[in-house]
């Protein structure tokens, strides 16, 4: 099995896993990353009122004695549960959908009109001009809708004045 299919496995087998707990965490993506010669599987997690440490250790957990059943790598490997962070890059859908309107960059395999970098406020996914799958934004100039295609990387930029408008 590939790599992004054992990804994609232990996600679909987290999610149910992270509601049975009750406490409003939600899994957003699973990674499996190889750093310094040993395997890390970095689970990503997300609260509307912020990930605490209790929840990053509780999620610890409840994950460490399933991937001890699942056995999903036969090297070493280490556990990480973390929350988003600030300017995190999306990557599945279930992020697209939660970080909507947030302001995000992205980045683009082959420049459009000469840009290779979008800014803008995210829209979510929709289906591109071509048919195929987009990232649209709302940018200054406004809104762009990108093929999902040409999309190298989609990541939240921190923005002070939103944090502000929060509190």
């Amino acid at each position: 099995m590939r790599l992004r299919e054992v990804e994609d496995s232990l996600f679909m087998d987290f999610e149910p896993l992270l509601r049975e707990m009750k406490t409003g965490v939600d899994v957003l993506d699973v990674e499996i990353l190889s750093e310094n010669r040993r395997y890390v599987v970095r689970v990503t997690i997300y609260n509307p009122s912020g990930v605490t440490l209790d929840h990053c250790a509780s999620v610890q957990r409840v994950l460490s004695d399933r991937l001890d059943v699942l056995d999903p790598i036969a090297e070493a490997y280490d556990l990480e549960v973390s929350s988003p962070g600030l300017e995190r890059t999306l990557r599945r859908q279930k992020e697209f959908d939660l970080f909507k309107g947030f302001l995000c960059q992205a980045n683009l395999f082959a420049p459009i009109g000469g840009k290779r970098t979008f800014q803008g406020r995210l829209a979510g996914l929709v289906d591109g001009p071509d048919g195929e799958p987009g990232v649209a934004l709302e940018t200054d100039q406004g809104p762009v809708t990108l093929s999902r295609k040409n999309v190298s990387k989609v990541q939240l930029v921190y923005d002070p004045k939103a944090r502000e408008a929060q509190e």
